[in-house]
């Protein structure tokens, strides 16, 4: 797999005053996302160890297109080994009636999450809140994207991404949604942090004794 450390060159000229922290997204809560960078969240930062890129359409229930572009995912890594997953919006087709209004996640039940967008790397249009299910399964960005309805077709979004305290994750193991204002959405398959090995083996073993100390009380 191809690993690559994130580039940050125009945050290390700008030195954007005023970015903010990353912000912390509990299970059934919601967030303002005012961007950060490397400075200020040095944690969403590091290695990147999974990148993949997916075309989509969304069709309207007639079959007319409404919006087609690509949907880039991406996982980071940093020193700590804690990973952060991204998307982004690219490559959008121009001339089309559909406008994003959100773009959503699942799979991040069980972990601690730091949400919000990329200011020191390349998109358009950013989100203005970042809401998360009770359940802690799905994260959703949502506008009003830079002061307007939504991310018009041949824009791009900013640079998504909820940073977490998992070491580990599979490929293709939840869903990235992209939902238009009017309702319309596709699917796609995203990665997702899962449990590392070692953690799966000890769930396994644990099931194994309790199961042994059942056998011996009956």
């Amino acid at each position: 797999m191809t690993r690559n450390t994130f580039s940050i060159a125009i945050a290390a000229t700008l030195a954007m005053a005023g970015t903010a922290l990353a912000s912390p997204l509990s299970s059934g809560s919601s967030v303002a996302t005012t961007g950060t960078d490397a400075f200020a969240s040095p944690h969403a930062y590091g290695t990147m160890v999974h990148n993949q890129v997916d075309n989509f359409n969304i069709l309207h229930s007639s079959g007319a297109l409404l919006f087609q572009g690509k949907l880039e995912s991406l996982v980071f890594q940093n020193s700590a080994g804690e990973l952060t997953f991204d998307l982004q919006v690219i490559d959008s087709e121009d001339g089309l009636n559909g406008i994003i209004g959100s773009i959503g996640r699942n799979g991040f039940e069980g972990w601690a999450t730091d949400v919000d967008w990329r200011a020191d790397a390349m998109g358009f249009k950013n989100p203005s809140q970042a809401d998360r299910t009770v359940d802690g399964k799905k994260i959703e960005w949502s506008g009003p994207w830079s002061g307007t309805a939504g991310i018009f077709s041949g824009e791009t979004s900013r640079m998504l991404f909820a940073s977490t305290d998992a070491n580990a994750f599979a490929v293709n193991a939840a869903v990235a949604r992209i939902t238009l204002t009017t309702g319309e959405f596709v699917d796609i398959e995203v990665a997702a942090p899962i449990p590392a090995p070692g953690a799966m083996a000890l769930l396994g073993l644990a099931g194994c004794v309790a199961g042994s100390r059942r056998r011996r009380r009956a």
